[in-house]
């Protein structure tokens, strides 16, 4: 529990003379008496490794007792029912705890714990609002009668925890590097078992089967296996279309390891050939994603892999004739968003978009060794983007930033709106051989002291290797 108890040390030294209350999660009823599966919450995790459900923590750094876990008592006809449960003695003995209680003590003792105390640290909205508020709410009342320092507000603890998650350890590196290889792996299956008349779901089936074989107990999140005109829905997850000669098959799906996730997508045919249009877009994705990837080093701002990745995309696409030039008109106006709508990457670790803020003081956040995060351009050419209506207002993404926190997010969509309406416009063609492909290739990359490090290229990008791939006999037979 050495790197659990290291991590309650750096949160502690961030509170001043606060206390912190960090709850766990809930199960959640998924139907009738049957719950979804239960994962801890990735905040209480980091910092306790405590796996059961509805526990709390406190953290009281001037305290004798600075660790407190309120737990479920011990309860052997529930247990009989529902599994072991560590208990007070538990979360002492096997949970490092300073000190536990049964979670019904918890108002009690939080109440008299607030005293003496300049700040709360704690984040509204769970499920335990009612019990925290409450304790703070007859602290005060005493303070008033006697004078006794409490509270005076609440701080949300996410920015101190997020700045903690964001620079890995070398134990989650590991973790990561390791769900990143069966995530690989699970990839590599998914292209040698895919082919036209099976469904999305059995091939989604295959490739989780080689995750968990591989000693992953849950996937990162839900798996998108999109086949055909699918593959033009971001978050998509039915997963039930019958593949189809032609097809191509975007897969976005991970293993966890240790509570850590990779996030890998990959993009291939159904038939193991790539036709002259699906190669043409994926050419174009992978040159972007290879250029944002060379660029990646220590220091390089955050914001600047999406500058690099917009600009090499809509290069493509102008010389593809899915938008008009010049590619200065299409980056300046935003026209590259009729085909490209979301960011380059996100952080990774415990939650697959981790934690960790993207600017500081309003710049891109340099990256830093330890740091670990995934390179995604795509390009989706949905079929009913036949025609497309591009104005000339300019399309400023920090702009639009800025005047959405600024004027709030309604009131800045209003005011776009309004800029494009009265912008003039133009009216463009897309080839029709491109309509109804999506494409998007994802690797996840760990900043180190001289570069990065590539750690899902155990499943191939390059469009020959794909196909290569494709032709291998599956592992898991076919029914």
């Amino acid at each position: 529990m050495e790197r659990f108890s290291q991590r309650r040390r750096q949160f502690a030294a961030s509170l001043g003379n606060g206390i912190a209350v960090v709850p766990a999660s809930r199960e959640v009823t998924r139907n009738d008496d049957v719950d979804h599966e239960f994962r801890q919450s990735s905040d209480f995790f980091f910092l306790t490794g405590f796996d059961e459900p509805e526990a709390i923590a406190l953290f009281d750094p001037h305290h004798d007792a600075p660790y407190v876990l309120f737990v479920r008592p011990r309860d052997p006809e529930l247990e009989a029912w529902n599994g072991r449960r560590a208990g007070v003695d538990g979360a002492v003995a096997r949970f490092g705890a300073d000190a536990a209680y049964p979670l019904a003590e918890f108002d009690k003792i939080l109440r008299k714990r607030l005293l003496e105390r300049d700040s709360l640290w704690y984040a509204i909205g769970s499920p335990v609002d009612d019990r925290v508020l409450g304790a703070l709410g007859r602290a005060r009342s005493l303070s008033t009668r006697t004078g006794i320092l409490v509270p005076a507000g609440i701080v949300n603890p996410n920015s101190i925890l997020a700045e903690l998650r964001l620079i890995k350890s070398s134990d989650e590196i590991e973790a990561l590097r390791e769900a990143c290889r069966i995530s690989a792996a699970g990839h590599a299956e998914a292209m040698r078992f895919a082919e036209p008349g099976r469904t999305e779901h059995e091939v989604e089936a295959a490739m989780e089967y080689v995750f968990r074989s591989m000693g992953a107990v849950r996937e990162g999140y839900p798996s998108i296996v999109a086949s055909g005109d699918n593959a033009c829905i971001l978050h998509y997850t039915e997963n039930d279309r019958l593949m189809e000669d032609g097809d191509l098959l975007l897969i976005d799906a991970a293993a966890e390891i240790g509570y850590l996730s990779s996030d890998i997508t990959r993009t291939f045919p159904v038939n193991g050939r790539f036709t002259g249009p699906q190669r043409a877009v994926y050419d174009v994705v992978l040159a972007a994603q290879e250029a944002v990837i060379d660029a990646c080093r220590p220091g390089l701002p955050y914001t600047e892999m999406h500058e690099i990745a917009v600009r090499a995309l809509t290069e493509g696409m102008v010389g593809l004739g899915l938008l008009p030039g010049p590619v200065e008109d299409a980056i300046e106006y935003g026209w590259y968003r009729e085909f490209y709508f979301h960011g380059t990457g996100h952080w990774l670790g415990m939650d697959v978009h981790d934690a960790g803020s993207y600017r500081v003081d309003g710049a891109g956040r340099p990256l830093a060794p330890g740091m670990a995060f995934t390179v995604e351009p795509g390009i989706y050419v949905a079929r009913d983007k036949e025609t497309i209506t591009l104005t000339r207002a300019a399309f400023d993404l920090d702009a639009n930033r800025d005047l959405a926190y600024v004027e709030g997010a309604t009131e800045a969509k209003r005011i776009i709106e309004e800029r494009r309406a009265a912008a003039p416009s133009i009216t463009h063609q897309v080839p029709t051989e491109y309509l109804g492909i999506g494409v998007r290739i994802e690797d996840d990359l760990l900043v180190t002291d001289s570069g990065c490090e590539n750690l899902s290229r155990g499943v191939p990008v390059d469009p020959d290797a794909i196909e290569a791939l494709w032709n291998e006999a599956a592992i898991i037979p076919p029914t």
